[in-house]
């Protein structure tokens, strides 16, 4: 059997790493990557416009790149996935810096500063695909100085810099600096999320400094731990090929435990319906976030449920971690733990959720509507015992108050119960009840204490006490008292 060397084409495989699916902000999601495990703590992010194209750098004070490990570095897939890495590391292929850069520019270079050494290389997609060849530029100390944002460059660490960028503004809008500030803070309510337990330097980890174009990011923690009112469920842990896997719940404050902009601010993107779920992070750095990995199906009554998952990256292929690190698949052994872990937080879930409903079965207050609970299944009906409602029915015939009864159950049958809880999950807070005419109600409310006064032969205090235990009257009885007396 013959072998023949059969290297791919330079222009054709460099262009199909383009395609690998990096969104602009997993792509300097990446680069921060690099960046943490060079133990850097201070990382500027810089993006302008020039002309009708931006230029992005990235500059952090890590360790730094001798010349030979700049190239090495450079090169595609220098790291191979098999290989032991360091605990704190957070590459996986050896391509992420490469293949990030790729899927937004044309054009990578990098500097690096290791014991006063600075060197520089490039990668230029435009030049292979005109030579065909894997032919990088070395950068004479004249071209590094030319380089986008020199003036920030440090004595020590790494800076990657983007030109040529073809994938992030379409370039069509009439504002480009408007399209650009838009993808601007797209970018940095990701990284608060992905790395928001090195920005706030949890315990065991170095803190980081993430800045863009020189403001500082503040971590967004989607816990919420900083609230009283969050509640955090029994640890669990499991032990798999000898490595470690935390899991915490976490049950989010209800909303009237947090004030609305808190409450807004931590339902994220899409909302808390959207974001319940997994929280996935591999060295404490944010993977995945907000599924439940087809397990159970996302519902209100678990919205505010949320569950930290802690790996290590010596399991990358068992979670099968992709190159953009940014999706993860639980092994068939966790999710037997995880189905576990969901049924415990349930019921914690919905009851937080609920909280605010148990008003509505008050034995004390006659309310206008019942809860009703049968054969598993909740329901609601227009109390037919209610004061009020016995009192028109004293006023009807036969015929009438059937009637009346069967108006009464057909409201409540086409009661919009879809409608309430897709309102509620979205917008808890702008969810109320209709205003109550105050003059209408204190009208019904002398019917009804008349009624009682010539039916029953009570006095007018007594009735008046009779109104503060009946819903809705319950509520407005100073008003209701002034008026009468006014009467």
């Amino acid at each position: 059997m013959a072998k023949e060397r059969l290297d791919p084409n330079p222009s054709s495989f460099v262009h199909s790493l383009r395609s690998v699916g990096y969104s602009l902000e997993t792509a300097v999601a990446d680069l921060i990557d690099n960046s943490i495990a060079a133990k850097a703590t201070s990382i500027q992010i810089f993006f302008s416009l020039d002309g009708v194209c931006p230029i992005f750098a990235i500059i952090d004070n890590g360790s730094g790149m001798s010349p030979e490990d700049l190239k090495e570095a450079m090169r595609l897939g220098s790291t191979s996935p098999l290989e032991k890495r360091d605990d704190n590391d957070l590459g996986r292929f050896g391509l992420g810096m490469k293949t990030a850069s790729f899927s937004i520019c044309k054009r990578l270079s990098v500097v690096s500063a290791s014991d006063s050494k600075v060197s520089a290389a490039r990668w230029d997609l435009d030049d292979i695909a005109e030579n065909n060849r894997w032919d990088i530029d070395i950068l004479s100390e004249k071209e590094i100085k030319q380089i986008p944002f020199f003036k920030h460059f440090l004595d020590n660490g790494t800076a990657i810099i983007w030109e040529k960028i073809d994938r992030m503004i379409d370039g069509s809008a009439n504002n480009l600096q408007k399209e650009l500030d838009s993808a601007i803070s797209v970018i940095e309510k990701h990284l608060q999320l992905t790395f928001h337990r090195y920005i706030d330097g949890e315990r065991g980890l170095s803190k980081v400094a993430i800045s863009i174009n020189g403001h500082v990011l503040e971590s967004f923690d989607p816990f919420n731990i900083k609230n009283p009112a969050t509640q955090e469920l029994e640890k669990d842990e499991i032990i798999m090929n000898g490595s470690k896997i935390s899991i915490i719940p976490y049950i989010l404050p209800h909303h009237s435990k947090t004030k609305e902009d808190e409450y807004e601010r931590y339902a994220g993107e899409g909302g808390y319906l959207a974001n319940q779920g997994f929280y996935v992070y591999r060295n404490r750095r944010l993977i995945v976030h907000g599924a439940w990995f087809r397990i159970v199906a996302p519902e209100n009554l678990t919205k505010l449920a949320r569950v930290r998952i802690d790996i290590p990256n010596d399991m990358d292929t068992d979670w099968n971690i992709d190159v953009k690190k940014s999706t993860a698949t639980p092994p068939a052994i966790i999710r037997d733990r995880l189905k576990s872990t969901i049924e415990k937080i349930m019921g914690k879930s919905a009851k937080t959720y609920r909280a605010r409903g148990r008003r509505l079965a008050d034995g004390k207050i006659v309310q206008m509507w019942e809860q009703v609970v049968a054969q598993g299944k909740i329901f609601y009906k227009i109390n037919s015992e209610h004061p009020l409602v016995i009192r028109i029915r004293e006023h009807l015939g036969a015929k009438e108050e059937s009637e009346f009864i069967a108006l009464l159950d057909m409201v409540a049958r086409c009661f919009p119960t879809d409608l309430l809880f897709s309102d509620y999950g979205a917008k808890p807070n702008d969810v109320t009840q209709n205003e109550i005419n105050e003059d209408a109600l204190a009208d019904v409310a002398e019917m009804m204490i008349c009624g009682w006064i010539e039916s029953d032969g009570i006095s007018r205090e007594v009735a008046l006490e009779k109104l503060s235990s009946i819903a809705p009257f319950n509520r407005y009885m100073d008003y209701i008292k002034t008026r009468l007396e006014k009467r």
